[in-house]
């Protein structure tokens, strides 16, 4: 007995100082993510801040977090349709953004689940040609996008804007990939009840990619919330200009003068897909997690 008790002490020991050590990595590391924190932080802070700020204060040297002088002058500026305009805007980018998401989710998880659960010859080919479309650069797609909406008669309007983002290769990718991971069981015992491929792509495949979905609305929204090539490419009207448009035409027409009107802007722009990011974020990493890559 006392020889085991003395060979069971030194284990005793190294894992407290194993422990120890641990705890030591682990207080590194959070420190690290602190620091690194606050820095990706720390601009959006001080554009908050600066946007109550007036000129004088903005390029004050050494800068100041906080303003000398509380003013509300930038978000009248950029509130006033006679100058910016920000509030069509938001109309705009919120329909073009609404509608694309809402269409890419119901093409996305029904192109997924047709391409995971239904068998016609020639599947596997065309989705790996749908595939290889993320592949293709933007700016090759450019022109003959144009053409195609010039020929549409949807130049400068916001369904031009929307069509052409109705479906997305890696939506249905995406989708595919999740919806593998459902039993087929569920698929075969439906069928043999005799439900419809729609009524099971309805009422089973819909509720359990819940997760997915958030994730890819997450990513479509932000993708299209943000977009600034297109809308400067085929919007000429300033009342159907979208948020970041606008946001260019507030820096180069106020830019030089009243560089607060750039930091509002650009706050009430940022808004949005922060606010949809923290709401939907458990969904989002759950949704991240889910995700396999299967088949």
């Amino acid at each position: 007995m006392a020889s085991e008790s003395i060979v069971a002490r030194p284990q005793v020991g190294n894992w407290r100082r194993w422990t120890t050590g641990d705890r030591r990595i682990e207080a590194v590391i959070i420190l690290l993510l602190v620091f690194f924190s606050i820095v990706m932080v720390y601009p959006f802070i001080w554009l908050l801040f600066s946007s109550f700020k007036n000129g004088a204060d903005i390029v004050r040297i050494p800068i100041q977090l906080l303003p000398e002088q509380w003013t509300l002058s930038a978000y009248q500026m950029v509130m006033n349709p006679e100058r910016a305009n920000l509030p069509r805007a938001y109309l705009n980018s919120f329909a073009v953004t609404a509608g694309t998401v809402t269409t890419v989710l119901f093409t996305s998880s029904l192109g997924g689940f047709v391409f995971a659960r239904l068998d016609f010859p020639g599947r596997k080919y065309l989705f790996y040609f749908i595939l290889a479309t993320t592949m293709v650069p933007f700016l090759t797609l450019l022109i003959p996008l144009y053409i195609v909406m010039k020929n549409l008669n949807l130049l400068n309007s916001l369904w031009g804007l929307w069509v052409p983002s109705m479906f997305s290769s890696f939506g249905i990718f995406l989708s595919r990939q999740f919806i593998y991971g459902i039993p087929g069981e569920l698929y075969d015992a439906a069928k043999i009840d005799g439900s419809s491929d729609f009524a099971i792509y309805r009422t089973i495949i819909l509720p359990l990619i819940k997760p997915l979905l958030s994730v890819l609305a997450i990513f479509v929204f932000l993708g299209t919330f943000n977009a600034y090539l297109w809308p400067l490419v085929i919007l000429n009207d300033k009342d159907k200009m979208t948020l970041p448009l606008v946001l260019s035409r507030i820096a180069d027409r106020f830019g030089a003068q009243d560089y607060q009107a750039v930091m509002a802007g650009s706050v009430l722009i940022s808004l949005p897909p922060l606010l949809v990011f923290l709401f939907f974020q458990r969904n989002f990493v759950r949704g991240i997690a889910l995700t396999g890559l299967k088949g």
